[in-house]
């Protein structure tokens, strides 16, 4: 995806010595009058707000940031001491607001506010199935973009009794730049999230595909089932996950490793991915490890104790995980994100929605209305295992089974920190094993050894510059 950025800014008048207005635009600006005059032109600024998505300048967004800050405070990932050492305050759970290791606040309000921008201005082009397609995706886009923060920076509604009463993050859906918005509550942002998404559902497309890098029905049926899952409404989970995998498969076992290296351009099971071209020069994998003639040299690896929670005959394993040298000393390498088969290493697309999340999602609600659920996790059990024998898990089990499957389906994948989260668990990693893949080695701080549960730390430090700007936007409690 290339990047297209708007500086968009309102023309300013002054008063000539006659009187007369005489109406100036900034050098570096063009007024939206001028910019937003076609459809096509509300589709280059779709562009750029996937764009932010991807990386906002020198940082950011889910093709640098993301995908390493939630994981670096869980119990998937070790501190590589031969490492570069990014994002390792991170991992001690050091972040603070003057330094967070935690980067997306401005990727997602800036992906945000260019969504709000298209929507605000949507009715300059005439009433058709093209342009409610384009609102779609920018509702989509406004709507995931605003739900990471505030899953990020607020507590989630399952995860302690008193979370939808308490801060909230500013929904940016009125472009105001020089506005400063208190925190509503929870409950107020989690509203404005799925009021969006469900207007997207209504409008959205129905011939955008994964390959296009577009945002697609079933995209935001999936997206609705992870945001009530979080809401613990249990049969829209249900309801909106049947939706997302009508007419979608679960990534079969024969194609799982290669979908991590781009083969296929429409990415069986992936619902909605961030596309990544080679003139984009974004490196998803360098987060993780880079390729160097010594090997594979990781940032960050898997612990002995989540690597052998993989089975055997699981095919994940082989798709996320590789032991090899680095300095003579075996590793385990998370290789989700580490290079297509052909062009420059560490360049993927980002995978954001999977079909295997949905069915995981509809398997823990099912679970908590009744105590089903077997169904719809052996639907993505039976394509990771071979030979594949149903546990036919019940009670407590079947439970635990389900969480087993979501840790180890959508490991280093932007879920581990949040579920734990929203379960009201606490984070404990293994306080005798180091970085080794025998175990061995340098051991995890034993101040970076758990986050409690209903720890202030569950919740991110708002950004201290954003409230240098901003003296309305209260900081989280702790902090």
């Amino acid at each position: 995806m290339k990047k297209i950025i708007y500086l968009v800014a309102l023309s300013f008048a002054l008063n000539s010595c006659d009187d007369e207005d005489i109406t100036f635009a900034p050098y570096n600006a063009v007024s939206e009058s001028i910019v937003l005059r076609n459809a096509e032109d509300f589709e280059n600024m779709l562009r750029g707000a996937y764009s932010y998505m991807i990386k906002n300048g020198g940082d950011g967004g889910y093709g640098s940031e993301f995908i390493i800050d939630s994981e670096v405070m869980t119990d998937n990932l070790i501190l590589k001491v031969e490492g570069r050492q990014t994002n390792a305050g991170g991992f001690r759970l050091q972040s603070v607001p003057n330094s967070s290791h935690f980067n997306y606040y401005i990727s997602a309000y800036r992906a945000a506010e260019t969504a709000t921008r298209v929507i605000d201005n949507i009715e300059i082009i005439p009433q058709n199935a093209a342009r409610d397609n384009i609102e779609g995706q920018a509702r989509f886009i406004r709507a995931l973009n605003n739900f990471d923060l505030v899953r990020i920076y607020s507590k989630i509604p399952t995860q302690a009794a008193d979370a939808n009463a308490s801060l909230g993050m500013y929904y940016l859906d009125v472009v105001a730049p020089f506005s400063k918005p208190t925190r509503p509550t929870v409950q107020d942002t989690y509203k404005k999230v799925v009021d969006d998404l469900l207007i997207a559902a209504d409008k959205i497309g129905t011939t955008n595909t994964v390959a296009s890098g577009k945002a697609s029905k079933a995209a935001v049926y999936a997206l609705l089932s992870r945001v009530y899952l979080y809401l613990g409404d249990f049969p829209k989970v249900i309801q909106y996950g049947n939706l997302a995998i009508a007419g979608n498969t679960v990534c079969p076992r024969t194609g799982f490793v290669n979908l991590w290296k781009d083969t296929d351009i429409k990415a069986p099971g992936v619902l909605f991915k961030l596309r990544i071209d080679q003139v984009d020069a974004v490196t998803p994998g360098v987060v993780y490890n880079q390729t160097v003639a010594s090997g594979i040299r990781s940032e960050y690896v898997v612990p002995k104790s989540f690597s052998d929670l993989f089975q055997t005959t699981d095919i994940r394993k082989a798709a996320y995980i590789q032991t090899s040298a680095y300095n003579t000393i075996p590793y385990n390498h998370v290789i989700k994100y580490l290079s297509r088969l052909t062009g420059n290493p560490a360049i993927v697309d980002i995978k954001v929605l999977r079909i295997e999340e949905v069915y995981l999602n509809m398997a823990e609600a099912q679970y908590r209305i009744n105590g089903g659920g077997l169904a719809f996790l052996d639907a993505v059990r039976s394509q990771r295992y071979a030979p594949f024998v149903s546990g036919n898990e019940t009670g407590p089990a079947l439970l635990n089974a389900i969480l087993l499957e979501r840790r180890l389906e959508l490991a280093f994948e932007m879920d581990r920190f949040f579920t734990l989260k929203r379960l009201g668990l606490s984070m404990v990693r293994n306080a005798v094993e180091g970085d080794y893949a025998s175990g061995a080695g340098t051991k995890v701080e034993t101040t970076a050894l758990t986050i409690p549960a209903g720890d202030f730390k569950w919740q991110l430090p708002i950004p201290q510059f954003q409230r240098d700007l901003n003296s309305n936007l209260q900081q989280n409690p702790g902090y």
